[in-house]
């Protein structure tokens, strides 16, 4: 990795004129600026540097810090997998609704048409009983029996 030492860097854009991808390095603040993620590392700047501002480095500077212990847990496949699951029923959660709707909807209208033609609905609480509703001691008080 390439990197500048903005102490050095008089912004003179020599480094911009031989860097072979574009955009990876810009001036800043008059100041070379190196894209990590578009430089190639091809080192083209090094030697068109007149004030050696540019470096190569094997890694990028380490920060030390203080480490602490870190608690590592596996996590199940469920709950990976948990938001794509969420999306998809989010996605499949209206069309299910629709059928509901439609299937609710085509009952109701069959019902109301069995009521209009006069067969095959259930009685009305309270209103007359429907054939076959009763039993059989019912049946022979109709007849005259008993």
């Amino acid at each position: 990795m390439i990197f500048v030492d903005e102490d050095k860097c008089t912004g003179c854009g020599d480094c911009l004129q031989v860097c072979p991808g574009e955009g990876a390095i810009v001036l800043q603040e008059a100041k070379a600026v190196i894209n990590q993620d578009l430089c190639t590392s091809c080192a083209a700047c090094l030697p068109a540097c007149p004030e050696g501002a540019m470096h190569e480095v094997e890694a990028p500077p380490v920060v030390a810090q203080q480490a602490q212990a870190v608690q590592v847990t596996k996590q199940p496949t469920l709950s990976r997998a948990r938001p794509k699951i969420i999306s998809t029923l989010a996605a499949a959660a209206p069309l299910a609704v629709d059928a509901v709707v439609g299937l609710a909807r085509r009952w109701l209208d069959e019902r109301s048409l069995a009521r209009r033609a006069g067969g095959g609905a259930e009685p009305e609480p309270g209103g007359p009983p429907g054939p076959g509703a009763g039993g059989r001691r019912r049946r022979q008080r109709a007849r005259g029996r008993r």
